[in-house]
């Protein structure tokens, strides 16, 4: 993987250019490269780390003529079936790269060329003959790409930071944005004026006119809920899933550099490890996160015993609260999110344990969303997907509801938060959190316009609920959230690639037909999945239910620890607050009390909490970028 930066309409120099690309050193540390052209003008850059063709994949990449300029990060499975076929067709390469395949596709198949590739990539193609700049990501948007329009003109990049670095955008964090994520809708970017390539869609830019035009070139198709036809037996999905996935494997062991994997001892990642240790020559290396100061999130007794069994080399990370905290600034700088809990920090060490070792590992996100691996799409386990059908007929909501209305925007409710959250009461207590400048532009862009942009209905309709809510689940949280949090960024950050066999979509094309039943199978979990490598793994991580990679939680109370009472004096206070201006102070002193005072658990509590660490992580991120991002981004470089 590496990291892109694009521009169009701009009049950007050398140098500039060249800051952007340097701003992604830490995607790509083994080299860079830029290409001008001040006519249009526009210019690429990249900076490239080493995982194929370490002698001649510098990039940008050419076609023969240089009417086409490329640069990619990513990876393009089976580019070498691909590339032999073009070759005797005539097609010359001129490197052993698997991006340069991506230009002779164009050549051939013109806009019809994304249908051919297969990987993880987000890349940018400068059409010189007929004027044009391609912007393209990957199916489920596991690599991400950025963008700024202003006037006709663009930024591209792989972060935002290198957008900022251009000088062609003040960073300025949204509000709009941050109380969407406070509704369980997350935003592809905090930052005002930034937004992404969607997953699955290539956008085009008119070099003459400046228009640009985002077309879908995928989408989920998720089974329809009366669709019964050519079911086949379980034993035949069971079969395809594990074929499918060893395949899926077998092509992310593609590298020229030494390769891992991350293994949490649950199904997900135990499954990739089997299929690795069958397949992989040489010793793999495994790697895993310790939790030592709660037991529950401690799996090293599980994941040691399943690096055994496949022979693996076993190296692991103690990391404990105190630990969290410290990393957790580094950790905001690179994933350009806020958060709620310190998952993104765990990983984020995690890969540095793994940059000691290896370029290359294979994770174990997706699983969940395609596999329906999460509690709340399991009926009759008091799961989301059951009770909201129930919850609906019960409620039978009036006219001009909140919940009606957004029933009527989208033909379903995805998550009991949403009736809560987009309640007048709850929209009234989330703009008190707000300053007060910012309450009347919250009033007038309520959080159902950002929902509705993320269901297309030709997708969801006709779908069993379980189905909706899968497709909710993928188009809100995969690659906003999990996808950044605790992907691409948290990795790229050590400069280490991350594969993900489980978001290849031919794997996905065939796991979308296996009936739900298959799925979930008496309350188990991604059965056909567990029964498909039952033999493979230990019976702890066979039996073993769900849980999702995360890390302990740390309550926002002065006096727990040292680290946390620096971040609390230095980011809430009340002149950091106001100097932020995005949130109210009394209002958060009123949150921070109630912790403090309430001597029990419960749900409110912890809810709270996870506003106050939500907040923390906005005033750290409003820290970095907005009133230092010239000296951070200067510090971060060297």
């Amino acid at each position: 993987m590496c990291g892109i930066v694009g521009f169009t309409g701009h009049a950007l120099k050398e140098d500039e250019l060249h800051k952007a690309v340097d701003t992604l050193h830490h995607r790509g540390p083994d080299g860079s490269g830029i290409h001008l052209e001040p006519e249009i003008p526009a210019g690429l850059g990249h900076a490239r780390l080493t995982v194929i063709d370490l002698e001649t994949g510098d990039q940008p990449l050419y076609a023969c003529n240089r009417d086409l300029v490329l640069v990619c990060n990513g990876e393009i499975y089976e580019f070498e079936r691909l590339r032999n076929q073009l070759i005797a067709q005539g097609h010359s390469f001129y490197t052993h790269s698997d991006s340069e395949v991506i230009l002779h596709l164009y050549m051939k198949y013109g806009m019809e060329f994304v249908h051919s590739l297969r990987g993880e990539f987000a890349f940018l193609l400068l059409d010189k003959s007929r004027n044009r700049l391609i912007a393209v990501r990957d199916r489920f948007g596991i690599k991400p790409l950025y963008f700024n329009e202003s006037d006709g003109k663009y930024v591209f990049a792989s972060e935002v930071k290198a957008i900022f670095a251009t000088g062609c955008l003040q960073a300025k964090i949204d509000p709009i944005a941050v109380r969407d994520y406070l509704c369980a809708i997350i935003p592809d970017c905090i930052f005002e004026g930034v937004k992404v390539v969607p997953p699955g869609c290539l956008m085009e830019v008119d070099l003459d006119n400046g228009q640009h035009e985002i077309r879908q070139y995928w989408d989920l198709d998720l089974r329809h809920e009366d669709d019964r036809t050519n079911d086949k037996g379980f034993e035949h999905y069971a079969q395809k899933v594990h074929d499918a996935l060893d395949e899926a494997v077998e092509h992310r062991l593609r590298a020229d550099v030494p390769i891992g994997v991350y293994l949490s001892g649950g199904i997900d990642s135990s499954v990739i490890a089997a299929s690795m240790a069958r397949q992989h020559s040489g010793p793999l290396k495994a790697f895993t996160i310790i939790f030592p100061e709660e037991e529950k999130f401690n799996e090293l007794r599980r994941a040691q015993a399943m690096a055994e069994k496949i022979g693996a080399e076993f190296h692991s990370i103690t990391c404990d609260h105190s630990t969290l905290l410290h990393n957790m600034e580094d950790c905001l700088w690179v994933s350009e999110l806020p958060f709620v809990n310190f998952h993104g920090v765990g990983k984020f060490l995690l890969s540095r344990l793994a940059q000691e070792h290896v370029k290359v590992v294979l994770t174990g996100e997706g699983a969940d969303e395609i596999f329906l691996g999460y509690v709340f799409f399991q009926p009759g386990r008091g799961a989301i997907s059951k009770q909201l059908e129930n919850q609906l007929k019960k409620m039978k909501p009036h006219k001009g509801s909140h919940v009606r209305k957004i029933i009527d925007a989208i033909g379903f409710l995805p998550l009991p938060e949403h009736a809560e959250a987009f309640s007048w009461q709850g929209q009234l207590i989330l703009r008190n959190l707000f300053h007060p400048r910012e309450r009347k532009r919250l009033s007038e862009s309520p959080p159902l316009n950002s929902l509705v942009r993320r269901i297309n209905r030709n997708q969801t309709d006709d779908r069993t609920t379980t189905g909706k809510i899968q497709y909710f689940w993928i188009k809100s949280f995969l690659a906003p959230y999990i996808l950044t949090i605790v992907g691409d960024r948290q990795e790229m950050a050590h400069a280490i690639e991350g594969r993900t066999p489980f978001l290849d979509h031919t794997l996905f094309e065939i796991v979308r037909s296996i009936p739900e039943r298959f799925k979930i199978h008496n309350g188990v979990d991604k059965y056909v999945l567990r029964e498909a490598y039952k033999a493979e793994v230990t019976e702890d991580v066979y039996r073993h239910e769900k849980w999702p990679f995360s890390a302990p939680p740390i309550w926002v109370k002065k006096g727990l620890y040292p680290m946390l009472d620096q971040l609390i004096d230095h980011y809430l206070c009340k002149s950091a607050i106001e100097k932020t201006g995005i949130f109210n102070y009394y209002m958060l002193q009123r949150c921070r009390l109630f912790t403090r005072l309430c001597f029990f658990d419960c749900d409110f509590k912890r809810r709270l909490n996870q506003v106050l660490i939500f907040v923390l992580t906005i005033q750290i991120l409003d820290h970095l970028y907005i009133q230092n991002f010239t000296v951070n981004q200067g510090q971060r470089m060297k």
